[in-house]
């Protein structure tokens, strides 16, 4: 039987307002639905990957219409990417940091209009993507944001951000998650289209 939440998720993704067709939706690596379309099949993500959705609830779907997606990323090969004063710096804590890079496979389906559209809005307003997507500051500077598209029929697995909190050395900071975030199945080179915003 279905938990509340996962019902309103399956309900969310593949409704009339939805993505597209849920095909098959986990809790970790436990198949909790499929759909019974013939040929229905899939893969569970890792622990690792599970644990970055809401109750490590995710859903495999295909897409029944075009969406677009943003993801972003922050500048290559930054030697003190927040300042050489700042304790990730001065605790030689960089090395261990893998920062956000253009082609990795996490995308969003939500605008961050605030970041993008020259709005010139101060920092607290701008933060509310990073807190949706629960993105830590230690891992991207979200310096650009790529924009590119999802064709229908693509393969997808989607779910809501789990909360995530900041290291003390980056400020212990809280994100509470939410926002709807896709793991694509194919590489983003493959997507039809990009275009390219630097952060204001």
């Amino acid at each position: 039987m279905l938990t509340p939440y996962q019902k309103t998720l399956l309900e969310d993704v593949s409704g009339p307002t939805g993505y597209g067709s849920a095909l098959i939706a986990w809790k970790g690596q436990l198949e909790f639905f499929k759909s019974k379309a013939p040929g229905t099949v899939g893969t569970a993500l890792t622990t690792n990957l599970a644990s970055t959705f809401v109750d490590q609830v995710y859903v495999l779907l295909r897409t029944s219409r075009k969406i677009s997606i943003y993801r972003g990323y922050e500048t290559a090969d930054l030697d003190a990417p927040f300042g050489k004063d700042h304790p990730s710096y001065v605790r030689h804590l960089l090395r261990e940091r893998k920062p956000g890079r253009p082609d990795g496979l996490w995308w969003t389906p939500s605008r961050p209009s605030m970041e993008i559209d020259e709005l010139k809005l101060p920092e607290m307003h701008r933060a509310e993507h990073r807190s949706n997507s629960a993105i830590k500051l230690e891992g991207n500077r979200l310096d650009y944001y790529l924009e590119s598209e999802v064709p229908v029929g693509s393969l997808i697995y989607v779910g809501r951000a789990a909360p995530q909190q900041e290291s003390a050395a980056y400020g212990g900071r809280k994100y509470g998650g939410g926002g709807f975030q896709f793991r694509l199945t194919q590489p983003p080179e493959t997507l039809p289209w990009m275009k390219r915003y630097k952060a204001q």
